[in-house]
């Protein structure tokens, strides 16, 4: 044992021995026991009283004729100031990201680890992005949210009857409690903020309080709270809520917002970090999204307030997951969860497409597809459909060791939409890359030998589709970087004005009427003499270009 726990054992040794030997102050019940089989006063005094002298207060009180002998069955009544009190402790069950602990009697903050255990006077403190369970010894369960400080008040419990006092502090942030049923009329679970004190012997709620605006919050989703505030109390039922300001106004118990439909919502995401849209209504000011290992929420990963509804959560490691999600009101309040499961198969990562380019017209039957190579991937999933769903595929290759693909099938003049997923021996199949569309088309238009005049060019081209426009261009260079005529045009022919004796180059596309854009053919080079003569000398050579 380190001299940092020896300090802190010593510390509690003394604290309970001073329990032991104090009385507590006087409540207003009393707590009552059941005598069983075999007990007599001395033997319950000195199992649960301060002293066993008290065991003739206990006679006197009870009206006790033999104190040997007493029926099982018997209630006896024992003032809770008569009961010895103990400190306890709260062990630290989940951590995600930084968590820190300023000890009673150590000002220096040192860093939280899972399975520590917190007393009496210690500060917890979170960091943003950071959030902690603690779990204490009646099962009550605190989940601390990011950027918040909670000082331990009090912990005792009350020699062996099971009743526990809780006082907790929370100088700024957020929890979340599950208390347990009360065991005693001395039970307590209580959380003071600068604004409020609740105070529960048993409930699911919730507590925040906000440095900036002065107010503390309390939602409560099971049993009942009653929150202090000042003069000022009310008892907060289940499904409602309550503002409290530092000026000790206390609002009147508001209605939770209802829970959203998570049915509505993506079961698997392959993308990360996730990311999805919440409803739009004008009672809902933001969201708050809450992410845990479990259905239990006792291992938080991820823990954000949103004031809208584009939701990003952070980049997680494939697997499933449960969510809380719930709507933020006008006040501040944050309504019921909606209790959301999903799972995430993000890995491996999609290759990136690169052949067909997406959009692209080709003209050969049986295009080639290409696409980034992986390390690491064993096999790729090819998949080639006629619509973006993918219900009506045509080529279906799980086990392609190459990253291209270029026989098997044969294309008809349409419109197609292709995908690949990767393939590791480690981590399995991970999810398709994003379907990109192209389509199979006839190839574009040739100019035929030019009509020339004394003034103009005439360029003429097999008719395309009906109803599609053609894109023409001239340049100077077969790059096409020093463009001298683009024009549109509906029929498949242009006039030009004679240009400066010279090589030119030209090519044509077409576009549809559904708005595909075809590629351009490849260039031609047209020979336009110097000469004034009323006829050229014209050739047109097509050059092995690849189409753009």
């Amino acid at each position: 044992m380190n001299n940092s726990y020896k300090n802190r054992f010593f510390t509690i040794l003394t604290a309970v021995l001073i329990c032991l030997m104090l009385p507590l102050k006087a409540t207003a019940e009393d707590w009552v026991y059941t005598v069983k089989l075999g007990d007599n006063l001395w033997s319950l005094t000195q199992e649960y009283l301060i002293d066993i002298a008290y065991w003739e207060r206990l006679q006197k009180l009870n009206k006790i004729s033999d104190p040997y002998h007493i029926p099982p069955g018997t209630k006896i009544k024992v003032p809770v100031k008569w009961i010895g009190q103990a400190p306890i402790l709260a062990r630290v069950n989940s951590i995600q990201g930084h968590a820190e602990l300023i000890e009673a009697d150590n000002n220096q903050p040192k860093k939280l680890l899972v399975g520590d255990y917190v007393y009496t006077g210690d500060t917890v403190l979170t960091q943003a992005d950071s959030s902690l369970t603690l779990e204490f010894v009646d099962g009550s369960t605190l989940l601390l949210q990011p950027d918040s400080r909670l000082v331990l008040n009090h912990l005792s419990i009350f020699g062996k009857t099971g009743m526990v006092d809780t006082q907790l502090l929370l100088d700024s942030g957020r929890i979340e409690t599950k208390v347990k049923k009360k065991q005693g009329p001395a039970s307590r679970f209580e959380i003071s903020t600068p604004a409020s004190v609740t105070s529960v012997r048993g409930t699911d709620y919730r507590v925040s309080s906000e440095s900036s605006s002065k107010q503390s919050f309390t939602e409560v989703l099971e049993g009942g709270v009653k929150v202090k505030s000042g003069q000022n109390s009310r008892l907060i039922n289940s499904g409602y809520g309550s503002v409290a300001s530092a000026n000790k106004t206390l609002s009147p118990a508001v209605p939770l917002l209802d829970a959203i439909d998570g049915q509505a919502l993506p079961a698997i995401f392959d993308r990360v970090p996730i990311q999805f849209v919440l409803p739009v209504e004008a009672s809902i000011k933001g969201y708050r999204l809450q992410i845990a290992l479990n259905a239990a929420f006792d291992n938080v990963v991820f823990d954000k307030k949103f004031m809208s509804n584009q939701i990003r959560g952070p980049e997680l490691a494939d697997g499933n997951y449960f969510a809380h999600i719930r709507a933020i009101d006008e006040l501040g309040l944050e309504g019921k969860n909606a209790d959301y499961p999903f799972t995430i198969n993000a890995k491996p990562e999609a290759p990136i497409l690169q052949e067909p380019k997406a959009d692209a017209g080709v003209v050969e039957e049986t295009p080639s597809f290409a696409w980034a190579r992986q390390d690491g991937i064993a096999k790729y999933h090819f998949q080639l459909a006629k619509d973006r769903k993918f219900t009506d595929k045509l080529v279906d290759m799980a086990e392609l060791t190459e990253a291209k693909l270029s026989e098997g099938y044969q294309l008809e003049l349409r419109q197609y939409f292709w995908r690949v997923a990767s393939v590791s021996d480690s981590e399995g199949q991970g999810p398709f890359s994003d379907a990109q569309v192209f389509k199979r088309v006839i190839p574009p238009p040739q100019a035929e030998e030019p009509e020339v005049g004394e003034a103009t060019i005439v360029l003429r081209w097999p008719a395309d589709l009906p109803d599609v426009v053609y894109h023409f261009q001239m340049a100077k260079d077969q790059a096409f970087s020093e463009i001298i005529v683009d024009k549109q045009v509906k029929v498949p022919s242009v006039e030009l004005e004679r240009p400066e004796g010279g090589e030119y180059f030209i090519r044509v596309s077409s576009t549809y009427p559904d708005g595909f854009v075809g590629p351009f053919g490849k260039p031609q080079i047209i020979d336009v003499p110097s000469s004034g003569l009323y006829w050229w000398l014209l050739t047109l050579l097509p050059l092995a270009f690849l189409a753009l």
